[in-house]
Formats: C-alpha cells, sequence, structure tokens
C-alpha cells in the first residue's frame, strides 16, 4: 500500500559492539558519511575490553548529532544487548548496526524512502557486498551466499514471507530496519531465538516486512564474527551438519520456538494464526523423531517427501539427504 501523503521519518541506528575496536573507526565514520545522516545513534557496549568503549564514549563526545552510549554491569549478549539499544531510540525508523560492518551512503535515504511510500511495511532488509577482513569485496553477495531462491524473493514481496521465515531466517540484522511501532509487538525478545530473525517474524505475523536486491553495506566476514556468513567451503559441513545427532535437536528447538510464539503472537495481538502451523507441527514432529532403523527410516522419510512438506518447512532434497544419513 502506498501512502497519499508522504512523512518524512526519523531514523536512529542502534550500534551494539564488543571487542569491535579494530573495525569501529571505519563503521562510525560511514554512518556520519550518509547522504541521510541518522537523528539519533545509540551506542551499547557488552564489556569491551579491547578499547571499544573508551573509544565510542570520546567520538560520542565530538560527534555532530546526537549520540547516547551505554554499557552493561556484565555481559549480556549480542541478542540481549540490541534488545537494550533499540529501546533508547525515540525515533520512527531504527536501523540496526554491527560494529563490523562499513554502510554504503545511501543506505538510510534508500531505506527510509521506502517506509515513506508504504505505510504497512514494518520491516524491510537488504542485500549486501560480502568482504574480507580487509574489505575487500568476496565476489559474492549476501543474497548469493544464502541462496535466497526466485520463488522465496517473491513470496516476500507478495506479502508472505511468514512461511519461508518458518522455514529458515533470510534476515540478517545489519541490512535491516524497523518501524520503532514494532516493538510494541516484539518485546521481549526470546531469549532462543536471534533478534533479527524474531524482528523479522514478528513483522511477518503481524504485519509485512520486504526486502530489496540493492546492496547497503559492506559485510565483513572476518574471524571474530558473532554471526558470519558461511562461504561456499563451509557448505558440505551445512548440508551434513556437524557434530553428528546435533542438528535435529537444534532444528526441533528453533521450530518448537517458532510455533510458540506465531502461536502466542497471533493470540496477543488478534490475527488469524497462519493456516500451514498444523502441517508444520506434523513436519516437525516427524523429523524431531526419525526412526533409527534403516529401512524404516528411509520409508518414513519417502512418504514425508511425498506429502510435500519437506519442501514447504525444509530444504527439500538437501534436508531429505540430511535425514537419510540421521545427522
Amino acid at each position: 500500500m502506498t501512502t497519499s501523503n508522504k512523512q518524512t521519518l526519523t531514523c536512529g541506528v542502534a550500534l551494539c559492539t564488543f571487542n569491535g575496536r579494530a573495525y569501529l573507526g571505519e563503521q562510525l565514520a560511514s554512518l556520519l558519511a550518509q547522504e541521510r545522516r541518522p537523528d539519533q545513534i545509540a551506542i551499547y557496549d557488552d564489556g569491551s575490553v579491547d578499547g571499544s568503549w573508551e573509544f565510542v564514549q570520546e567520538w560520542a563526545q565530538n560527534a555532530p548529532l546526537p549520540v547516547s552510549v551505554h554499557r552493561h554491569a556484565e555481559r549480556m549478549g549480542y541478542v540481549k544487548n540490541f534488545e537494550a539499544a533499540v529501546q533508547a531510540l525515540d525515533t520512527d525508523l531504527i536501523f540496526l548496526c554491527d560494529q563490523d560492518d562499513i554502510w554504503l551512503p545511501n543506505k538510510i535515504s534508500l531505506m527510509a524512502q521506502e517506509f515513506e511510500e508504504h505505510q504497512d511495511l514494518l520491516l524491510l532488509h537488504t542485500d549486501a557486498r560480502l568482504v574480507d577482513a580487509a574489505a575487500q569485496d568476496l565476489g559474492v553477495s549476501l543474497f548469493e551466499a544464502l541462496r535466497l531462491s526466485d520463488n522465496e524473493r517473491q513470496a516476500v514481496l507478495a506479502g508472505n514471507a511468514l512461511e519461508i521465515l518458518c522455514r529458515r531466517n533470510l534476515v540478517t540484522g545489519a541490512t535491516a530496519a524497523f518501524r520503532r511501532c514494532l516493538l510494541e509487538i516484539a518485546l521481549p525478545f526470546p531469549t532462543a531465538l536471534v533478534h533479527d530473525e524474531w524482528l523479522a517474524i514478528a513483522s511477518a505475523t503481524c504485519g509485512r516486512m520486504s526486502l530489496l536486491d540493492t546492496p547497503t553495506i559492506l559485510y565483513r566476514q572476518h574471524a571474530n564474527n558473532a554471526l558470519g556468513m558461511p562461504l561456499s567451503k563451509w557448505r558440505i559441513r551445512q548440508l551434513l551438519g556437524a557434530p553428528s545427532g546435533q542438528f535435529h535437536k537444534r532444528y526441533a528447538a528453533r521450530q518448537g520456538e517458532l510455533m510458540k510464539q506465531i502461536s502466542k503472537l497471533s493470540s496477543m495481538h488478534a490475527v488469524e494464526p497462519p493456516p500451514f502451523l498444523p502441517e508444520m507441527k506434523k513436519h516437525v514432529a516427524f523429523r524431531s523423531n526419525l526412526p533409527t532403523g534403516n529401512l524404516k527410516r528411509i520409508a518414513s522419510i519417502f512418504s514425508e517427501w511425498k506429502s510435500g512438506r519437506y519442501h514447504v518447512f525444509s530444504n527439500g532434497i538437501r534436508s531429505v539427504a540430511r535425514d537419510i544419513l540421521n545427522r
């Protein structure tokens, strides 16, 4: 839905830090180099011991815009750190910001324009250019590394993101922005889910989220990423899972939490629960309790494959291969 009366929205940046001094200077400089500068920045440090805290304190004092800095008395972890940071902003839009990336100059202006033109849009995420520790291009975009399919892209653009998000998270927080009103739905963040996937689930359950194919950041990949983007050399390990037997425990825990939270959101905010939840529950129950005998397991997997649920709620033939190997 496009607005008839376009409104200029205020923009805030929630930046979380933890031992990121090596990259903070470049990231903060990229915030100030935005074509449309943020109206506020909130920086939350999670107990850095590498000089990050001292650096952001000094930077904030000299910044040409309002910056608030905060430090937790004890380690909170990145999910709870972001939960605190987003609540420190009173802007219309909140942009999530990692300490080690570099924002392209049009990030805020491009994304804010989308929100200003579409009143029903709750969350927006974008593509990114993957770079190494020295910010050298790795020759692959974020969406390419995620293997974002045309069907997934079209489903999100058509306002049908929730079913895709229940299969796998497509939203990278470092590229994401959302309306502050989403916090009325999403707080507190569930401890069992990563903050970006939870904000995406909340927005898709109670409203609409979307994506832009345009890269808006240099997404830095290095040895100390809290959350990074696995590249091709780890693809086989992703497929099979390591160590053996742990994948299905993690799968059951994540999917179980997702279904619980979606049902809770639907009930609390008087929206219809997604019609696919019963079928999703069947599939999660199946994959969480695979038969141990080889022939029985293969037969049951084939039957589940014929139902179509592997394609809708898992990663199709890749998930079938993993389950046959019982990883």
